[in-house]
């Protein structure tokens, strides 16, 4: 956006003030601007900005694939200064059916099983939401708040944010199907309403940000929710979905920011070692040894794939990991004697090769169940 296009209001900000959200009263909206508004932090306002009353009134449900996942954040230095800007249209893709999973046979050995029937693990820590910013955006005639997420949770050295990015009409459907799902663990738990009037106004947004910061506090502390599939797609399932159909059409290059995101998301709330995780980072080696260049990348993430279920003896992935790993270590002239012996160790002496699904195969079966 241009310079000419931003245009900077000032008012009277505390910056390391948390606000509370309201009670369960409704909250009162109001279609006051036309303009982005992009804050950063938990911020207490010490005056509204004055305007006119709109015609919409929150945002309603729209096709998957809408959500994007860039974020923008205020500096330090910033961050006692709001940015109000023009955005642009909100635009829409629908997604398509997912194609048919190829099939094949699975490496018939006794320590390997069927990868779902290992039982999921989370990681013990928890992970902190926050909303970092919101900035009012239109949709055609229609205006809405956009609210950017970051999930924090240190794994080991990584102490990397996950974004969302989602509207209040996300965090509402969210809320119906999870109400409809688990109706006894969601009965105590407060959603924001909607509201009619001053719903852009800063202090009502800052409150809003709040209360999303606590609902996805709560609803995380219940594994039955955050393994449901209601869950998953609020988060990064959808993106999963993309890009599978992405590589079914052999566009490698384009799925890979896909699960890039959603690879970071689901470290942050399964964590690495989850199987879920390990099968997208299966999928971003698939993804990358696919495109020009890409090895160096799918030797990264092969690694940290194969760290994780070096040891377990229930999952597929295990052998066809082994042997791209070693055709990767390879051709970049890196050491595989030690992956060469331990894949030796599944070879049963006097028999011929063994017909095993590639880790390609693998890949797309488990995506397609998504």
């Amino acid at each position: 956006m241009s310079a000419s296009g931003r245009k900077k209001l000032s008012c009277n900000i505390s910056i390391n003030d948390p606000v509370s959200s309201s009670s369960e009263s409704e909250l009162i909206e109001d279609e006051d601007l036309d303009l982005g508004v992009n804050f950063s932090g938990q911020l207490t306002f010490n005056e509204t900005l004055g305007s006119e009353d709109g015609d919409d009134l929150d945002d309603g449900v729209e096709d998957e694939g809408q959500r994007s996942h860039g974020a923008s954040f205020l500096s330090s230095s910033q961050a006692g200064l709001l940015t109000v800007s023009t955005v642009g249209s909100w635009e829409s893709t629908s997604l398509e059916r997912r194609k048919q999973a190829r099939k094949f046979k699975l490496y018939d050995e006794p320590d390997l099983h069927q990868y779902e029937d290992s039982p999921p693990s989370l990681s013990s820590s928890k992970p902190s939401f926050s909303v970092t910013s919101a900035k009012t955006m239109k949709d055609g005639h229609k205006k809405f708040v956009l609210y950017t997420v970051a999930i924090n949770r240190n794994i080991g050295s990584d102490t990397s944010q996950a974004i969302i990015e989602k509207r209040y009409s996300d965090f509402l459907h969210l809320h119906k199907q999870l109400s409809k799902t688990f109706p006894q663990i969601m009965e105590n738990i407060y959603f924001p309403r909607k509201a009619f009037t001053g719903n852009f106004r800063l202090q009502f947004i800052a409150e809003r940000s709040r209360a999303f910061e606590q609902y996805l506090t709560h609803i995380f502390t219940s594994e039955e929710i955050r393994l449901s599939t209601v869950y998953q797609d609020f988060f990064y399932a959808m993106d999963i979905r993309r890009a599978y159909k992405l590589m079914s059409e052999n566009n490698f290059q384009e799925a890979i920011p896909l699960l890039q995101n959603a690879s970071h998301l689901q470290a942050k709330l399964l964590g690495e070692e989850h199987p879920d995780t390990v099968v997208t980072f299966c999928a971003l080696v698939v993804a990358y040894m696919s495109i020009e260049e890409g090895e160096a990348h799918a030797l990264g993430y092969a690694e940290s794939a194969f760290r994780i279920i070096r040891e377990a003896q229930s999952s597929p992935f295990k052998i066809p990991l082994i042997q791209t790993l070693i055709g990767v270590r390879w051709r970049l002239n890196k050491e595989k004697r030690d992956l060469e012996t331990l894949l030796a160790t599944y070879v049963r002496p006097g028999i011929g090769p063994v017909d095993m699904p590639t880790l390609e195969d693998l890949v797309m079966q488990s995506l397609s169940h998504i």
